[in-house]
């Protein structure tokens, strides 16, 4: 187990991966972006100051290439020139809740308030120019997590609207999923067929294709803040607010393993490229990594 405390005592909200799982990216609460490396050195990308505002999002481009981050700044990309990173994006944008890559050039970003209900958007927007593209969808409440499968060319949302949308992107209108509670964490399986919804203390595992629940996952003794799918789809992480995480088996709801290490209300997780480390950050500024082998 490794744990790193570059946020402390801040909030972190996001964790990803590299591609290739050489570098783990983390955003926080005090505006603060850290890039740890294969060796475990930290690489500050943003550093947090006094009119620092939270990091919301951090994830990386299919290729490796760029960090992105979103925020209430808005989004912002870095790319690693050799000379050090260079920061790219639109010259303004609207605070962003939740984001993922759809591709290397193409992001999806939720528009909105993580807490209370406000006027917000489901975007894409083009890295290579800096521009927003067509359609955007209106969530007069707002969207409060994102989710992406590359492989399928499908993203989906959740809203303050107690709903989750799931949209092929090839397609005209998105699929909705309505909800009796807000949802605020999303995951798409590795093939695009099942989206995971956290909903209070579960998580709803819904079939896109039969636009049902399939399995609901309980056990969480506190507020399910963080879902995702193993590389392989066989596997749900969830995180929660009991300072827990947990493994189920995708197919049956079926519990398998419980974490509890030494942090706090777990924030958010991602899966290692090779399915074999789980990383989770948690609201005192703390990053557990572990070998799930």
């Amino acid at each position: 187990m490794l744990l790193y405390e570059d946020h402390a005592p801040a909030v972190v909200y996001s964790v990803a991966f590299a591609p290739d799982g050489s570098a783990l990216a983390s955003g926080a609460k005090d505006g603060s972006v850290s890039l740890r490396d294969a060796a475990g050195t930290p690489h500050p990308l943003l550093e947090r100051g006094p009119q620092s505002l939270p990091v919301y999002a951090v994830a990386y481009t299919p290729d490796g290439a760029a960090v992105v981050v979103g925020g209430a700044f808005g989004w912002l990309g870095a790319r690693n020139d050799g000379a050090g990173w260079r920061v790219f994006g639109p010259q303004s944008a609207a605070p962003v809740t939740a984001l993922a890559m759809l591709d290397d050039r193409t992001l999806a970003v939720g528009v909105g308030d993580r807490v209370k209900p406000s006027v917000g958007k489901f975007e894409l927007w083009d890295l290579a120019t800096g521009r927003q593209r067509e359609p955007s969808f209106l969530e007069p409440n707002g969207v409060r997590a994102v989710a992406a499968c590359p492989a399928r060319r499908t993203v989906a949302w959740a809203t303050g609207h107690q709903k989750v949308c799931v949209w092929d992107t090839l397609k005209r209108q998105p699929v909705d999923f309505p909800l009796l509670k807000p949802c605020v964490a999303v995951a798409l399986s590795p093939d695009g067929s099942q989206v995971a919804a956290a909903v209070d203390y579960g998580v709803k595992v819904l079939s896109v294709e039969k636009k049902r629940e399939r399995v609901e996952l309980k056990g969480h003794k506190g507020k399910v803040t963080a879902v995702g799918f193993s590389p392989d789809g066989e596997t749900v992480a969830t995180g929660s607010w009991d300072g827990t995480v947990r493994l189920w088996d995708a197919a049956t709801g079926r519990e398998r393993e419980v974490f509890r290490w030494p942090v706090g209300r777990v924030q958010c997780l991602a899966y290692a490229p090779d399915g074999l480390r789980l990383a989770a950050g948690d609201d005192t500024g703390k990053v557990v990594v572990w070998d799930l082998e």
